[in-house]
């Protein structure tokens, strides 16, 4: 593999390899380091956060995916879209596992198998192809890429993040939990982000600022940013609130029955 290989993924590159192709895209990147900061002036400020380096391996893991995803629509190279992809992966596990033991209490090693199946599956949906799907596509981009792309750029190794979100939802929501506003919130955000990155090429040709294609990743990079945001929101404020079925006192009329 040419690590130095130019890639071209999405509507608003096209087929070029400046540093500059993908102004709105790099821009829109900086959303993640925008929710690093944010959950970063959290855990400073919050007199009654329980502080943990816990949160600051979240905090750090998402600076982590917004300079890897500003460096991959700035570079465009074999490279640095691992470095793209990875931190965000990374941030996801290390998120779902803390999640799974502290919001569902979840032994610690349930919690790993989960996780790490979540991992798996991923990993399998990042290199997956979808041939029907990419020759839909194909006459709407076609002017701009000449090839064809892996299920909807990878669109598919996303689902596993938003099958487990929505658990994590459900059984929050379920449960009375206070972190369930939260996460049915970034579960939302989620699943808006992963239809316009599906779309991105499908757009390419209608959506355009000036003469520049831009596509539609744009609105992932911010949705999904405010999203990461909500989730380390929920960790930090929330992951040692007790549910609201184990506060509320024992309804006396149970006792008579």
């Amino acid at each position: 593999m040419n690590w130095n290989q130019t890639v071209w993924l999405y509507c608003e590159r096209g087929t070029g390899s400046g540093l500059f192709a993908e102004p709105v895209n790099a821009l829109s990147a900086m959303s993640f380091l925008l929710a690093g900061a944010a959950a970063l002036w959290i855990y400073r400020t919050e007199p009654f956060l329980q502080k943990s380096t816990d949160h600051l391996l979240l905090i750090g893991l998402t600076f982590l995916t917004g300079l890897g995803s500003l460096a991959f629509h700035l570079l465009a190279t074999q490279a640095s879209e691992l470095a793209h992809l990875l931190p965000f992966v990374l941030l996801m596990f290390v998120y779902f596992s803390m999640a799974l033991n502290r919001f569902l209490e979840l032994p610690a090693g349930a919690a790993a198998f989960i996780s790490i199946s979540y991992l798996i599956m991923t990993i399998a949906g990042l290199t997956m192809s979808c041939p029907l799907a990419d020759a839909a596509l194909q006459p709407q981009w076609s002017i701009r890429f000449g090839g064809a792309t892996s299920c909807f750029n990878g669109t598919a190794g996303y689902v596993p993040t938003l099958i487990m979100l929505a658990g994590l939802s459900f059984w929050l929501h379920r449960r009375g939990h206070q972190a369930a506003r939260s996460m049915m919130l970034a579960t939302g955000l989620f699943l808006a982000a992963l239809f316009f990155h599906a779309i991105d090429h499908l757009f390419c040709l209608q959506t355009f600022l000036f003469v520049h294609f831009i596509g539609t990743h744009w609105i992932w990079h911010i949705l999904n940013g405010v999203a990461t945001f909500y989730l380390l929101r929920a960790l930090m404020l929330y992951q040692n609130v007790l549910p609201v079925q184990e506060i509320l006192p024992p309804d006396p009329r149970s006792s008579k029955r």
